[in-house]
């Protein structure tokens, strides 16, 4: 009987526990927290169809397209260059994505191949920006300190775009001296030598002179032309000659009574230097002055 009634109670205990498990409230699951969505990044295409001279080489900068979110991403910039020279070339100048007061380099994948002689080649650079939601105010910018610098602002509110378009200049005019005649015919501005594929620094602009020489004498060795009888002479009177690089004179050797034709050279003088200069014919200690406008 002991037994029987032993095993009653522990019967009776296992349902009390039990029927106390099943009371108890089941438990309350923390809710499934809502994800923040992710950003939705918005593309947006700049075309932008301008043009810079730079180093000697024709840089079309096409079209830039901008995926960008709150975060940043990519931009992308397409290009083509072209090179009219009969060498191969290669730009030195870096191409920069200019934001405010952040200047972004392209990224180590992107480059730009040589241009081979009277070819173009495209190209394109990527640039990749950390918490710039927008480039609407950027620009491209092609080059740096201390030399010339082309812009092309993505849109209205980025700038002014500075080209560094070459210029042709309306030069005209004739003078002697003692026994050497020039005959001017036109001229060339330009913020860079595109002969050494070279940008001029800022405070500098290249001028060519171009024309054509007769020795009126009759000395039958000739007259033997050479940057020693030529200069520009600006404004406060400082005397300029030919840039002496080898590629920026014409030299010659011109016969009794004959004329050398399609004759030029080359000045590097200040980039403020406009209005009336003088270009210089000397024949030994005669000189001639023929005036010159460059524009403003």
């Amino acid at each position: 009987m002991k037994d029987r009634a032993t095993a009653t109670m522990g019967l009776l205990l296992v349902v009390m526990i039990v029927a106390a498990c099943a009371a108890e409230a089941p438990p309350t699951l923390a809710p499934t927290p809502t994800r923040e969505p992710e950003p939705t990044p918005l593309t947006t295409t700049y075309d932008l169809a301008t043009s810079v001279w730079y180093e000697g080489i024709l840089i079309s900068v096409n079209r830039a397209v901008a995926v960008l979110d709150e975060r940043g991403g990519p931009v992308t910039l397409e290009l083509e260059l072209a090179n009219s020279s009969r060498d191969e070339t290669e730009l030195e100048a870096k191409i920069w994505l200019v934001v405010g007061d952040t200047r972004l380099p392209p990224t180590r994948e992107s480059t730009i191949p040589p241009v081979p002689a009277e070819a173009e080649v495209a190209a394109m650079l990527t640039y990749e920006l950390q918490g710039i939601s927008s480039v609407d105010t950027a620009s491209i910018e092609i080059g740096d300190a201390p030399y010339h610098i082309g812009i092309v602002p993505l849109t209205s509110a980025g700038g002014t775009a500075v080209t560094l378009q070459p210029a042709e200049l309306a030069f005209s005019g004739e003078g002697a001296a003692g026994d050497l005649e020039i005959d001017i015919t036109g001229g060339v501005r330009r913020w860079d030598l595109p002969d050494w594929s070279e940008e001029l620094p800022a405070e500098s602009q290249a001028i060519t002179v171009n024309y054509d020489a007769t020795f009126t004498g009759g000395f039958s060795g000739g007259f033997a032309f050479t940057d020693k009888n030529v200069a520009l002479r600006l404004a406060d009177g400082t005397t300029v000659p030919p840039r002496s690089d080898g590629h920026s004179q014409s030299v010659e050797l011109i016969g009794p009574g004959k004329t050398k034709r399609g004759l030029f050279s080359r000045f590097e003088i200040p980039a403020s230097v406009a209005g009336t200069i003088s270009f210089v014919v000397i024949d030994g200690d005669k000189e001639h002055l023929i005036p010159l406008v460059i524009p403003a």
